[in-house]
């Protein structure tokens, strides 16, 4: 499964061509729905690829796409966001795309258990620190992954995104360990406490 692919040329940093299975896009604009980056499938007959909301079952891999806003009124600013929920080998991830405001009690109650959240800590066009430390207060996860911050190389179109380190002088949970590539989840061996897991790119 590969979430939110990004055209390159749109955000000045790699991104290799893929296979997989599931596609995920929270939203259409050229940072987060370059579908054509997916040259095919892994083990399926198409890649399946979820941009609508809905609840989904593909080979195993139970999905909910929650209709949420990239901005604070409703999508009028910056249009729609999916939060994509995914519950797969017992361990529940959620993916929060470019949400722009809080989510709601209701929202929060739909999501349930939640081991890893995938959220964007550059700002400006989405939460900033103090919105996205309150909100991982509600949803209690065990790993918080930043994305979507501004990097060297990028282009000026992210010119005025927060950097990491940015959120880390703010951020209020424990960092663990250095940054890593990839990561296994054993989902009887999650830290009781949340802690932000740095991904290499």
């Amino acid at each position: 499964m590969i979430m939110d692919p990004f055209d390159p040329e749109n955000v000045g940093l790699p991104l290799v061509k893929e296979v997989a299975d599931i596609v995920t896009v929270s939203h259409d604009h050229p940072d987060h729905n370059a579908v054509e980056m997916i040259t095919g499938p892994v083990t399926r007959a198409s890649t399946f690829v979820i941009n609508k909301e809905g609840e989904y079952e593909i080979g195993g891999v139970e999905i909910s796409a929650i209709k949420t806003y990239h901005d604070k009124v409703e999508g009028a600013e910056r249009g729609k966001n999916l939060i994509v929920y995914v519950r797969m080998d017992g361990v529940n991830i959620l993916h929060l795309g470019d949400l722009g405001h809080k989510l709601s009690e209701a929202q929060i109650e739909k999501i349930g258990s939640v081991d890893v959240v995938m959220v964007g800590v550059g700002g400006v066009t989405a939460l900033e620190t103090d919105e996205v430390m309150e909100l991982m207060k509600d949803l209690q996860p065990s790993y918080i992954i930043p994305m979507h911050y501004k990097m060297d190389g990028m282009t000026d179109v992210f010119s005025k995104k927060h950097t990491l380190q940015e959120f880390l002088d703010k951020n209020k949970f424990v960092v663990t360990g250095e940054p890593v590539h990839k990561i296994k989840l054993d989902p009887d061996n999650l830290p009781d406490d949340t802690q932000v897991l740095i991904m290499n790119a």
